[in-house]
């Protein structure tokens, strides 16, 4: 598979572009909660529409009690700003217990 932003850089183009995706986890633990499937926010960061739209999807989606980490190559942590240089994005839905 092309990774199209290296191919991009590789031909001279500033290109960035980040993804948000959910992840679904045992849904059974889940019942109050209606989840997307496979819910994924794109933008590139040049556009300020797109941008704007991912950070009030996240804004949304951490309101809601779940939560983000950063899905780079310095590694996974647990994040709580959109931060629009963010290549992956990953939103974990809140778990219940008691």
């Amino acid at each position: 598979m092309v990774n199209i932003k290296n191919f991009l850089m590789a031909k001279g183009g500033n290109y960035a572009m980040g993804e948000m995706k959910t992840l679904r986890i045992m849904s059974a633990l889940l019942e109050e909660w209606t989840l997307p499937d496979k819910m994924t926010v794109t933008w590139d960061v040049d556009n300020s529409q797109e941008v704007a739209h991912a950070g009030e999807t996240f804004r949304q989606y951490l309101a809601d009690g779940w939560m983000a980490f950063s899905d780079d190559p310095r590694g996974r942590r647990q994040i709580f700003q959109f931060n629009p240089q963010l290549e992956r994005i990953v939103l974990v839905p809140p778990l219940g217990g008691g």
